[in-house]
């Protein structure tokens, strides 16, 4: 049994389409994210070993985790522009190279989403839970569609070079 495979995305989109507006969605959520981070972490600079900060160290805290999300995005933002180059320029490649680390990203977040409601329990009333977990599945499910449709283009655009067959050579 292979990978499973779609034929069209979203609206009637073919592949391509459909891989290219992954890649801007991915790269303008990415930019977003990234300059939110700087911008909070920037702030959050200004109280870092300070009277405020000198009991619980909350601004230190925060200020390590903004300046953490920053950098990560970082990868995401050379991952997206992996993903629109390679679609414009037909390279499987690259393609390739996108749907594993994300597929290895998304399975992480989903083990450390885990690991973390595990270790430190659910906290909250019960409509919170059912919520953050709604969200947990809207967040994954997109996540592993727009993974999937550029698989799906990944596996058309492979299939299209197998036919070509091997390179010619003139005697």
């Amino acid at each position: 049994m292979g990978v499973p495979h779609i034929t069209s995305f979203c609206w009637c989109m073919g592949l391509e389409v459909g891989a290219k507006c992954v890649g801007f969605v991915h790269l303008l959520v990415s930019l977003v994210l990234m300059i939110l981070c700087s911008v909070f972490a920037e702030n959050l600079r200004a109280f870092v070993g300070t009277a405020e900060d000198a009991g619980d160290g909350l601004y230190s805290t925060w200020y390590k985790i903004a300046v953490t999300i920053a950098v990560v995005t970082v990868v995401h933002v050379v991952l997206a522009l992996t993903l629109i180059c390679s679609v414009i320029k037909r390279s499987t490649a690259g393609i390739r190279l996108w749907v594993w680390v994300m597929s290895v990203l998304m399975v992480a977040a989903l083990v450390c989403v885990v690991v973390l409601a595990a270790l430190h329990g659910l906290s909250g009333s019960g409509s919170d839970i059912f919520l953050s977990f709604l969200e947990g599945v809207v967040f994954f499910g997109v996540m592993a569609y727009c993974i999937l449709c550029v698989n799906s283009y990944y596996l058309m655009l492979k299939s299209a070079e197998d036919m070509e067959g091997p390179n010619k050579s003139m005697y």
